[in-house]
């Protein structure tokens, strides 16, 4: 049991090599304004009605080398970023000076 509610919500139902692949992705993450980096990745899977695990597998895979950056250099009023190619986009904040994922989604 963690003292995150919401890490053991979101592990629940995946095998160890899941569970492991998904704390893998959570470093890569900012809880942003939620409680913790695993209500942020709950809340959005939810929304975009994606499987958590298949949300943190395609933000992971984004890439950002072939994607256009708003704005090009710099950040937004709010320290974010975003990146889009085609109808995917990644939203990136600057957290300990390294750009962690806010959020992924598709338009």
């Amino acid at each position: 049991m963690n003292d995150d509610p919401f890490l053991d919500k979101l592990c629940r139902n995946y095998t160890e090599i899941e569970i492991t692949e998904i704390k893998t992705y959570l470093s890569e993450w900012s809880a942003a304004t939620y409680l913790s980096i695993a209500h942020n990745i709950l809340d959005h899977a939810e929304r975009k009605q994606i499987d958590p695990l298949k949300l943190l597998r395609k933000a992971h895979n984004f890439n950002k080398k072939r994607a256009t950056r708003i704005p090009k250099k710099g950040y937004r009023n709010d320290d974010s970023a975003v990146y889009r190619k085609n109808d995917e986009y990644l939203i990136v904040r600057i957290d300990s000076g390294i750009e962690k994922i806010v959020t992924y989604g598709v338009n």
